[in-house]
């Protein structure tokens, strides 16, 4: 028996992540190689009529996903696998790093210009959500909200317009990532501050970071590379991947180094 998921690149249905008797496998559209200036969604999976099977197609998709301790609890919080990356996928794959989209087959495109449908946060629904996190990773099963970021620390994609915090909902793009502090890390947020201020005080070129204080908690935003802001002041996604998706690695090994 096959589930399917429709793989969505910006506004553009690209192809097809199926699962097949246990195993993955991902096709792209006829109409997506048909159109000039087609692009590939990972150089570890070139544009091609054939299937990928499983092998060649884990790597990139298991890569959108996070890792350890919250993807377990995800997984719980869905009542599926923890070892189902199509199930994760399906359940948590609106909003992922770069500019992918899962949707279920015939499932509507969000508006991909809109940016309005966004829950501002007070000061108290944020600690909250501070204090949800670490039991409730990506706020998994909030209603609006499907977010996936790869990675084994508690965070949170949001919208920050430079006074608010908001959650983005129903695909609308999120501008910065909340990290919240690291229960086991004396001085994680400082600490994880300096570090980035340093780097670009040496012109390493970091991602933006800067500290926030809530009542008092404190955590870190990063402002996302992924997402551009055209001429009319829309956010828009830009895709990327990481080393591990461009050369077919999946994202075990990287875990078990961290653990």
């Amino acid at each position: 028996m096959a589930h399917e998921l429709e793989i969505w690149l910006f506004a553009d249905h690209v192809g097809t992540l199926a699962l097949v008797n246990g195993c993955l496998n991902f096709c792209y559209t006829r109409d997506w190689l048909s159109q000039q200036g087609a692009a590939a969604l990972s150089a570890s999976l070139p544009l091609q009529a054939e299937p990928f099977d499983d092998r060649k197609t884990r790597p990139f998709f298991a890569g959108l996903l996070p890792e350890g301790r919250m993807r377990h609890l995800i997984a719980r919080q869905f009542q599926v696998s923890d070892q189902s990356d199509f199930a994760l996928l399906d359940d948590i794959g609106g909003e992922c790093a770069g500019a992918v989209t899962f949707l279920q087959p015939g499932q509507a495109l969000p508006d991909p210009t809109r940016n309005d449908d966004i829950q501002w946060l007070s000061d108290g629904e944020l600690i909250a959500i501070l204090n949800e996190l670490p039991r409730r990773p990506m706020l998994a099963g909030k209603d609006g909200l499907q977010l996936s970021l790869a990675g084994a620390q508690d965070k949170l994609p949001v919208v920050f317009d430079g006074a608010r915090i908001g959650l983005p909902l129903n695909g609308v793009p999120s501008s910065h990532i909340l990290k919240p502090a690291i229960h086991a890390v004396e001085d994680s947020v400082i600490n994880e501050g300096f570090c980035m201020a340093l780097a670009a005080a040496m012109q390493l070129k970091p991602a933006k970071t800067t500290i926030h204080h809530v009542l008092d908690r404190s955590f870190l935003l990063v402002e996302r590379d992924d997402p551009l802001i055209d001429t009319r002041g829309h956010r828009q996604r830009l895709h990327q991947e990481d080393f591990c998706q461009a050369l077919g690695v999946v994202p075990e090994p990287k875990t078990a180094t961290r653990g």
